[in-house]
């Protein structure tokens, strides 16, 4: 009988081990990519509704990408403010793009100002020299965000039975790829906020996975905008 605890153990181990051979140029890559939806978009901005929902996270990530890029490896700045302002941002702009999606107006309106509160209500005792993962309230926010919209769009299109496969539908792309990027982060935070405090492990070796989710998510949004302005042009 398969011991699939020890198969995903062992899994995790060889993701780590490989990542670690090419951590650097593959952080590097993932960083660059991520202004390539933008760049795609602004070359042909004939895009279907539900990427220009998505606008203001590509512009979010091609941000980020040349801050990270420019601000953090080679001026040298200060990390956990811009990680600060980030995940107030990518919160924001992953609930615009799920509120156009969806139209739930109500629902949409308390999560944002249950996420306000929660952020400033952090941001009390929050200093750029504590340590340790305080933000994984934040974290645990967005995952289930994005969970709980994500079934509610696909409860949406299976109840209305409609002929069009999910494969040739953007906003399943789009779904799909923050389903696993949001849920393998949080699992990374989750693991990481454990075993802070221990000396046995390095936390950097699995920092390496979220690399391996942004780029996940980074190469889906250039092939989905890149596949939205095609299939509007035919």
């Amino acid at each position: 009988m398969i011991d699939w605890i020890h198969v995903q153990v062992y899994a995790i181990q060889l993701v780590l081990y490989l990542s670690k051979k090419v951590n650097e140029p593959l952080l590097i890559f993932t960083k660059i990519i991520g202004i390539f939806p933008l760049v795609i978009y602004f070359l042909n901005k004939k895009v279907n509704k539900v990427t220009v929902y998505l606008l203001p996270f590509i512009f979010l990530t091609a941000f980020a990408s040349l801050y990270e890029l420019i601000g953090t490896d080679l001026l040298k700045f200060q990390t956990k403010y811009w990680f600060r302002i980030y995940m107030f941002l990518e919160f924001f702009t992953i609930l615009y793009f799920y509120y156009k999606l969806l139209q739930y107006k109500i629902i949409y309106t308390l999560l944002a100002i249950l996420y306000l509160i929660l952020y400033f209500y952090l941001l009390i005792d929050w200093s750029p020299s504590q340590k340790g993962f305080n933000d994984l309230p934040l974290n645990i926010m967005i995952t289930l965000v994005v969970v709980f919209s994500s079934c509610l769009w696909f409860v949406n299109v299976f109840t209305k039975l409609e002929d069009k496969p999910l494969y040739e539908r953007t906003d399943f792309f789009y779904i799909s790829s923050f389903l696993i990027y949001f849920t393998g982060t949080f699992l990374v935070f989750l693991m990481a906020d454990y075993l802070s405090n221990d000396p046995n492990y390095k936390i950097l070796d699995y920092w390496t996975l979220i690399v391996v989710f942004n780029l996940i998510l980074r190469t889906t949004l250039i092939f989905t905008v890149w596949k939205a302005q095609i299939k509007l042009e035919h």
